[in-house]
């Protein structure tokens, strides 16, 4: 109440007693996006849905108000329109975007404008356009985290081993080796999702099938990008005494995590060079990080 007092006829004070459902109803609302491009017209439909599941003494929600932060862009990274932030406060809306030339790729809640669930819509080329060129890191990770997600709950449901294809691979090796990109966030873009937030994706969760998919797939991720992983573990290297700062931290993160992919291929090839590696960083490790 004080921020909209503080602020009159903003987008908050107007929508104030719809906004604070928020704290009067429980759960989290899930946000669906589809797009709808005509290029006679030069114009791109976004619709946004939303809808909450009933919960213990609610079984119907009203809208939430919510703030998506979004952009356009094509698939090489243009932006095809300035940002902004659309307010979805209905069941559904629509926005449409003139002056389009081309099919674009929406990236949305950019910043985590709000905490919702969200379906994108996109498929894997909107997806890897986003991990390759999105301006937002957010939507970067997380489309990162969207490809390797979806390959491992089809194993999951499936039963047969997760395949990490040619395109997410390649993928994946740019954004490690972009050098304008910084080492803590390479690190949590090449991180695999963990089981737990697999299992949240299930019906039903059988966590040593779970555990089984996600070791396949990080076994594939150490093999194929073998090289890639040499390279981060020795260019990462702190050189320096320790400290505490944001850049010797995310230049560890990412050398560990090298080390832990060269150690996972190594086990599985035989090979003891890298664990003979591992063994001699614990034993000069000079911070608790590295020794863990």
């Amino acid at each position: 109440q004080a921020i909209a007092d503080a602020n009159p006829g903003s987008e908050l004070s107007t929508r104030l007693d719809a906004f604070k459902r928020w704290y009067a109803q429980a759960g989290t609302p899930r946000v669906a996006a589809r797009g709808q491009y005509d290029a006679e017209a030069r114009r791109y439909t976004l619709t946004l849905s939303q809808r909450c599941e009933p919960s213990p003494g609610q079984p119907d929600k009203l809208p939430f108000v919510i703030p998506v932060a979004m952009g356009l862009m094509a698939a090489d990274g243009t932006e095809l329109a300035p940002e902004r932030v659309l307010v979805l406060e209905a069941a559904e809306q629509s926005w449409h975007f003139d002056g389009i030339d081309q099919p674009p790729v929406h990236s949305l809640l950019r910043g985590l404008s709000a905490p919702v669930r969200l379906d994108d819509g996109l498929g894997d080329a909107g997806r890897l356009a986003l991990l390759a060129h999105d301006t937002d890191a957010f939507n970067r990770w997380e489309a990162a985290q969207s490809l390797m997600l979806a390959r491992l709950l089809d194993a999951v449901h499936n039963g047969a081993p997760p395949v990490l294809d040619g395109a997410l691979a390649a993928a994946l090796r740019r954004t490690l080796r972009d050098p304008s990109l910084d080492p803590a966030f390479k690190e949590l873009v090449l991180t695999t999702p963990g089981e737990t937030y697999i299992a949240e994706q299930l019906p039903a969760v059988d966590p040593q099938r779970i555990h089984t998919v996600r070791e396949q797939w990080r076994r594939q991720l150490a093999e194929q990008l073998h090289a890639d992983w040499a390279w981060a573990f020795e260019q990462h290297q702190v050189q320096a005494g320790y400290a505490p700062t944001s850049a010797q931290a995310g230049r560890r993160a990412l050398a560990n995590l090298a080390l832990q992919m060269l150690c996972l291929n190594a086990v599985s090839q035989g090979d003891g060079v890298w664990p003979g590696r591992a063994y001699q960083r614990f034993k000069n490790a000079s911070n608790m990080t590295d020794r863990l």
